[in-house]
């Protein structure tokens, strides 16, 4: 039995299944490619000559790796860098202030002393919930006091901590719950929040790097990372760890024959390459990648491959996902916590949702295996669609009240609510807004009570 209760075979029964949706899902997946988050910063033309792999990661290399900005990211603070370098998980946020808000608007980021967002509302409470997951979490694109998290806490009458990072996978938010779950900051309640593409930077060595984007100097991030990879020898998931654990290591990277090490038998780099067409990318770890998930992998042609890269990129992206997710709920139950898992989406999926597309395979996949081991889930899809259906407007002018590239402030608020009541649910004792009695507060000492003390009582 494993730490959960299940059985080895109910496990790999489990973990089959999974991957028979999540290929569905994969093949789905095709139709819509990369999302907005991880497209490649320029689109490759296939009409002409195709770069040779090591040239391919030469080009790569130079465009995503700055020195100039990678110093700025290294700088001590204080100083306006969104995001500061952390040894596991390659950076976590920092004060700043980015011009990336509503109508033009700069956005104010702080946080506190464990790296949770700053706490606006009933900052002096007791907490209670802690929230991880990626920029859909963290409320990328707006201030501190206009999050989903502090809508809630103004509603509810408690504080909601914010853990979430930008840019993080499945298996990065985890780790990062992982480390916090043990400190003084732990709380009783944990909501994980997934967002649509989050699957396959769990499997990315560096995102940056995979999705060719060149991050300026107050927005570096995305650089090397802990993250997950099968063991092609053991057909286990292994945590590799981050190859720069260290400023220096980072920096060493700056030379392109150490990133050729680190990086050209890696097969989620290999994969992208075919994505764009890269005519001798190496086969070996493919094709056994391949085989442990069960797929076919065409190498006939250019096109062929790009769409068995495709394929098996999210397949194996979509089964990192089921095996954090057995740890998150293992950690949870040893920890004693209870846990919730939300969905939340790009603006690309909600378009396809409230225009009558049907939800994908491995989505749907997810959150039933989520609700056959019992843990609380809300899927923000089902609440765009509803809402949507009270509008008599094209779904594209929907989405633009809620999303500004992220969540607006509007968006935040939606969300919010969207989950309020699943969250008031969960909670016990309820929060302060929906306790049965006329409660009040003693504002001396913060308690909470049912009734005023005998001697603060008026006299006749």
């Amino acid at each position: 039995m494993d730490a959960n209760g299940s059985s080895g075979a109910d496990f790999h029964m489990k973990r089959r299944k999974f991957l028979e949706s999540a290929t569905l899902g994969a093949t789905a997946l095709l139709s819509h490619r990369l999302s907005a988050a991880d497209a490649p910063a320029q689109t490759k033309s296939f009409a002409g000559p195709a770069l040779r792999y090591d040239a391919w990661l030469a080009e790569r290399h130079q465009r995503v790796h700055s020195a100039a900005h990678l110093d700025a990211f290294l700088r001590p603070p204080p100083h306006n860098q969104w995001a500061k370098f952390d040894p596991e998980l390659g950076y976590v946020p920092s004060d700043s202030i980015q011009r990336d808000g509503v109508d033009g608007s700069h956005s104010v980021y702080r946080y506190g002393a464990a790296g949770e967002r700053k706490l606006i509302n009933y900052a002096d409470r007791p907490c209670r919930v802690n929230t991880y997951g990626n920029s859909f979490t963290h409320c990328h694109q707006v201030s501190d006091g206009e999050t989903w998290q502090e809508n809630l806490a103004a509603h509810l009458g408690e504080p909601i901590r914010n853990f979430g990072v930008g840019g993080y996978g499945v298996f990065q938010a985890f780790a990062r719950l992982r480390r916090m779950e043990q400190t003084a900051v732990r709380a009783p309640y944990l909501i994980f929040n997934i967002w649509d593409d989050d699957h396959r930077r769990t499997v990315m060595p560096w995102r940056s790097f995979i999705i060719n984007s060149e991050r300026s100097s107050e927005m570096y991030h995305g650089n090397p990372w802990t993250h997950l990879r099968v063991n092609l020898d053991s057909g286990q998931w292994e945590e590799a760890a981050s190859p720069c654990p260290t400023p220096t290591a980072l920096r060493d990277l700056l030379s392109f024959e150490r990133t050729r090490a680190l990086l050209a038998n890696h097969e989620n780099i290999q994969m992208t390459a075919m994505l764009e067409g890269v005519p001798d990318v190496p086969q070996d770890r493919i094709r056994r990648l391949a085989d442990w998930a069960k797929v076919k992998f065409d190498f006939t042609d250019a096109t062929s491959r790009r769409n068995s890269a495709a394929e098996l990129r999210d397949i194996v992206a979509r089964a990192s996902t089921l095996h954090v997710m057995e740890k998150l709920h293992a950690f949870a139950t040893q920890q004693g916590r209870r846990l919730m898992v939300v969905l939340s989406y790009s603006t690309r999926e909600v378009l396809r949702a409230c225009e009558g597309g049907p939800k994908l395979a491995a989505n749907v996949a997810l959150l039933q295996w989520l609700k056959d081991r019992g843990t609380p889930t809300l899927d923000a899809l089902d609440a765009h669609v509803a809402d949507f259906a009270q509008f008599r407007i094209p779904a594209a002018a929907y989405i633009k009240r809620l999303y500004n590239g992220h969540y607006s402030p509007a968006g935040n608020q939606f969300f919010a609510f969207a989950l309020k009541n699943a969250l008031v649910e969960w909670l016990d004792p309820k929060p302060i807004a929906y306790q049965p009695g006329g409660t009040i507060i003693d504002f001396q000492d913060g308690k909470y009570l049912d009734k005023l003390p005998a001697d603060a009582r008026p006299t006749r």
